[in-house]
């Protein structure tokens, strides 16, 4: 009598493999879904991957050129807006006399960095809106 319930309770609990094939494959995406979370491997690929990275970078050699190619626009035309201002700050002087020379000559080291620093955020923002054209 006690098998007898133990065979109904087997056949209440459910079969412990489902016959449905979409189903088996779902119970098999989830273990293997959970078997890659604990895998302790990934971690150590994504360092070695890292450090791979990293190892790569630092074999190529430093280029003042590829340097001057990263920096944004805007900062590039500021620095070069600010070279010809000192250099309007060093001629100008020379060639007005008075203060009046002096005073343009101050005047031209903001202007020029200014106005560099505008033009290059205008090719920014011409480079960020071809970038968004396909």
């Amino acid at each position: 009598m006690a098998f007898m319930r133990m065979i109904q309770f087997q056949a209440w609990k459910g079969d412990p493999m489902p016959g449905d094939s979409r189903e088996v494959d779902r119970l098999k995406r989830i273990r293997d879904k959970q078997l890659r979370a604990r895998d302790p491997l990934t971690k150590q690929r994504k360092l070695d991957h890292t450090i791979a990275t990293k190892q790569r970078r630092a074999r190529t050699t430093f280029s003042f050129g590829k340097m001057w190619q990263e920096i944004p626009h805007k900062w590039r035309g500021l620095f070069i807006g600010g070279l010809i201002g000192v250099g309007g700050l060093l001629i100008v002087p020379e060639v007005i006399p008075e203060s009046w020379g002096m005073c343009l000559g101050l005047a031209a080291l903001p202007f020029g960095a200014l106005l560099g620093f505008v033009i290059g955020r205008c090719e920014d923002a011409k480079q960020d809106v071809s970038d968004l054209i396909p």
